[in-house]
Order: structure tokens, then sequence, then C-alpha cells
């Protein structure tokens, strides 16, 4: 038990000292710089077996690269010549995989335009210079257009699909010599695939930006809030520290179009979900050193809780299933019964099913993969 604890308060640690390095400024203010300059302090006491252990989490957290970016300009904080070489090495290994996964990504997409499929990356770039464990992509299309293309045209492998995989329609494909899986979400999004309409929407108002030389289509900055929605506070409860990062510094910059990004929001009955999490992700950032953030009456009056009730625990800063993240399914529910969407009603009717079968398949096989 107590190593547990010890190592519970460890990643607790570690958790808060990245979350700091990315998100205060040195030299922004006596507490700000406190603050980013404990977390300097904090790494450099670490010897090479606990910094790996560090870097394992910023990866778990979708901000190893940026993490390292930070550490390399502070190196000569780090007091053992074999931890700064590792952040060299590291440093240098990420770009080399985050710019083939680039060039994959970019062959991929110009692929399916060919073919004329719309065609958008999500997830994957929200990170950016980060990128995720995998490649995702939204299309429009048949399922069997997008087999046939990864089968003939990048020779990838299909992989197995969950239960939920078949509702959400999404397929997972292993091309050669890539280390990334590549995820497909085939013209909807949700965890049972209720939601069609914000899709296509979404395709519609995909945006070509620039990542390393590379332009590719990735979500407008409100659709990227409400896709993360979706994955965090409508299927898994718990949220990475690249999601509080990528939300605050959105809202800090001011590219976030709050009355726009209600009406996207509001169309898939996601709305209060959506207003939760930029609130606790911009409340979380403040206790990592980011300056405080005034978020507009229609945020602040549809969250339906705080950072306060959210708590960290196996690496990520969870959503308590009960009542909180409950409230949440049941109020989309409800505004998809207001609006008629009888469609995905019937589809998220079956989410509590696809849940329990999870629960059960993790207790006795310690596996849920063949489910969730």
């Amino acid at each position: 038990m107590a190593s547990l604890q010890r190592a519970n308060l460890s990643i607790e640690t570690d958790f808060q000292a990245i979350g700091t390095l990315l998100l205060a400024e040195s030299g922004l203010g006596v507490e700000t710089s406190r603050r980013f300059q404990d977390a300097i302090e904090h790494v450099s006491k670490l010897n090479q077996e606990q910094l790996q252990h560090l870097f394992e989490q910023a990866e778990t957290q979708r901000v190893l690269r940026r993490t390292l970016a930070r550490l390399d300009e502070n190196l000569g904080t780090l007091r053992q010549a074999s931890a700064r070489e590792l952040v060299k090495t590291r440093f240098t290994e990420e770009d080399l995989r985050v710019e083939k996964a680039l060039y994959s990504l970019q062959q991929i997409v110009l692929c399916l335009e060919r073919s004329g499929i719309p065609v958008m990356i999500m997830k994957t770039l929200d990170h950016w210079p980060d990128t995720g464990s995998d490649l995702d992509l939204l299309v429009l299309a048949k399922d069997s257009e997008v087999c046939e293309i990864f089968d003939g045209d990048f020779h990838a492998s299909r992989q197995p699909q969950s239960w939920g995989d078949r509702l959400a329609h999404k397929f997972n494909f292993k091309i050669p010599d890539l280390k990334e899986l590549v995820e497909v979400h085939v013209s909807c999004l949700g965890q049972t695939g209720e939601h069609s309409a914000l899709a296509s929407d979404a395709l519609s108002r995909r945006q070509y930006r620039q990542f390393g030389g590379f332009s590719l289509p990735v979500p407008s900055y409100e659709d990227q809030i409400v896709i993360a929605t979706l994955q965090r506070m409508y299927r898994h409860y718990y949220i990475r520290l690249t999601d509080i990062v990528n939300i605050d510094l959105l809202v800090a910059g001011d590219a976030v179009d709050f009355e726009k990004i209600q009406a996207i929001a509001d169309a898939a009955s996601i709305w209060p979900g959506v207003a939760t999490l930029i609130t606790v992700a911009c409340q979380y950032a403040v206790s990592c050193g980011a300056e405080p953030v005034d978020l507009p009456v229609n945020v602040n009056t549809a969250a339906r809780f705080n950072w306060s009730r959210t708590y960290l625990d196996r690496q990520f800063l969870r959503v308590p299933l009960v009542p909180e993240a409950t409230n949440l399914f049941l109020r989309q529910l409800a505004g998809n019964g207001r609006s008629h969407n009888f469609a995905a009603i019937a589809r998220l009717s079956l989410l509590p099913v696809l849940a329990t079968a999870a629960y059960l398949s993790f207790r006795f096989t310690g596996d849920d993969k063949g489910v969730w």
C-alpha cells in the first residue's frame, strides 16, 4: 500500500510539473516565475530512471515533444550530463517520428481527396507539435470505399473491430513501416456513431493549416474542442494534460468564437459538456501557473461542474461517473429527444449496455478492447 501511495504521489507530482513547464512562463510575474522554476528544479533532481518515467508520463499525456522543447531551452539547469543527453536524444527521436507521421498523413489525405472523399485530420494535430499515438481521420464515404483504398493504395492490414468500433463506424489500419495505427471515423462521430450531422458539418468547416511544412485539413478551433468533448466527457471520462493545455491556450489567445461553439454544440445536444470541459481545463491550467482567463457568461451558465469535482487517478484527471458524467449523458439524451433525433436516441440507448459489457470484460479478463 505504501509503495502504491508513493507511485501515485510521483505521478501527481510529475503531472503538475509537466503542466507547469507548459503553461507557466519564467519571468511573467513573481508567482508564475517561481512555479516555473520549481518545476525546472523538480526535473533537475530526477535521476535517469525517474526522468524516463517523467517522459513516459508526458508521452501518455500527448505533450512529450512540447515538454522536451521546454527542457531543451533550460538544459543548463539539468545537473547530470546523462539527463541532458537523454533530453537531446528523445527530442531528436520525436522530431523524426513526427515528420514521418506528417508525411504519411499527407499521402493519405491526397489519396482520399483524389478519390473524391472529403477528409479531415482530427485529434492527432490538436497537440501540435506533438501528435497522438495513432493518426485519426474523419471521412465522408462508404465503409467499403475506405477499406478498398487502404488495402489497395497503402497495403494496410485492417485491425479487428470492437463492438464500439462497429457502432461508431470506426476502422483501424496498420500501414507497413508506419509506427502509428491509422484510425478512420467514417461519416459519423460519437461512441455509438450518434453524430452524423456533426461529422458532415465539421468536415464542411475544415481548415488547411501548416504543420512542419505540410498543408493539412484540420477542424476549426470550435470543432476541435467539440470533438475533444465527445471523447473526454461522453466516452472516456478522463482528461489528458494536453486537453488542458490546448484548450487554455486557445481561450487565452482569443481563438475561440463562443457563440459559434455554442451553436455547434447545441445542435449536437452537448453544450453542457463542452462548457464544462472548457471550464475545467481553464481552471486547472491556473493551478499550473497559467494566467486566469475570463470565460463568457454562456460558458459559466452552461457548465455543470468545475475542476474541484475532478480528481487525479491513474495518470489522468478523472470525471466522476456519478453524478457528473451520468448527468451529462442524460442531458444529451433529453436534448436529442427535444429535437426529435430518434436515430441518435436509439444509438445512445446502447451506450449503457456497451459500458456495462466493457466493465464486466475488464473485471474478468483485464481487457475491454474487444468491447469498448
